[in-house]
């Protein structure tokens, strides 16, 4: 593990490194009121041995300027330009491949790139995000470049309401949500997938949304706001799942299938 840091906007912006191929940089996006360290740590280092080099970025005050208009934390007051920085860590790390991982506020940035940095991820993943209503965005779609993305959610979590709605901390407000559902097919129709697949097992159920570039939805029944890892978590973030871990989401979309 190695620390990096560069200047951007007048700020030193720090990320932690995990080495592995360097042809392929799995870009791992922490939540809010995290850190790149608190997120290595959050998800029991699950990202990693996958393969891939695994850089975990640290946002201003513990959060990203993600794209919802809701959004009302420092990062967002301040301007803080994430995109640019994002695509600077890529830029030094050089791969040939990225793949963005966000949880929380980190998984809305990720889609926050998906539209205002198109085809700068080869794909995306995201944890505890759905798609903002379109009121609560400050982004174009028309921006959008068709990137595989694989989306997780749990119907149990108390922050990021599954079946949509207003998301939030306590009554920190974020502004509406999308239902996950209906969030996986919304980026559907955006990469154009044809059609539509699903299959459960114990906790589990896949849709996924066919195509060149393809769609995934894992719900987890009974999971709160989290990663999935194999160790307990805070009780206040909801239920955790022994049914998967986030590690196995991004090996089994991104490099047993080789999407993309």
């Amino acid at each position: 593990m190695e620390r990096r840091s560069l200047e951007h906007q007048g700020r030193t912006r720090t990320w932690i490194v995990v080495e592995g191929d360097p042809g392929t940089l799995l870009l791992v996006l922490h939540g809010s009121r995290q850190s790149g360290n608190v997120m290595r740590n959050f998800t029991d280092r699950t990202f990693e041995g996958l393969g891939p080099t695994v850089a975990y970025p640290d946002g201003v005050e513990h959060h990203f300027n993600d794209l919802r208009t809701g959004f009302n934390e420092s990062a967002r007051r301040l301007r803080i330009d994430d995109v640019g920085f994002l695509r600077r860590v890529i830029e030094h790390h050089n791969p040939d491949r990225v793949i963005g991982c966000g949880f929380s506020n980190g998984g809305q940035m990720i889609m926050r790139l998906l539209f205002d940095a198109p085809g700068l991820l080869d794909g995306a993943a995201t944890f505890g995000a759905s798609m903002p209503v379109e009121s609560n965005t400050c982004v174009s779609v028309e921006n959008y470049a068709p990137t595989p993305l694989v989306a997780v959610q749990g119907t149990a979590d108390p922050l990021v309401p599954y079946e949509g709605g207003m998301a939030g901390i306590g009554g920190d407000n974020r502004g509406e949500t999308r239902s996950a559902y209906a969030s996986a097919e919304f980026f559907a129709r955006l990469n154009s997938c044809a059609g539509r697949e699903s299959s459960t097992s114990g906790a589990l159920r896949i849709d996924d949304f066919t195509g060149r570039f393809p769609v995934r939805l894992i719900t987890i029944d009974g999971f709160g706001h989290m990663v999935p890892v194999a160790k307990q978590l805070d009780a206040r973030l909801g239920p955790g799942t022994d049914e998967i871990t986030g590690g196995e989401v991004i090996r089994r979309f991104f490099f047993d299938g080789r999407t993309r």
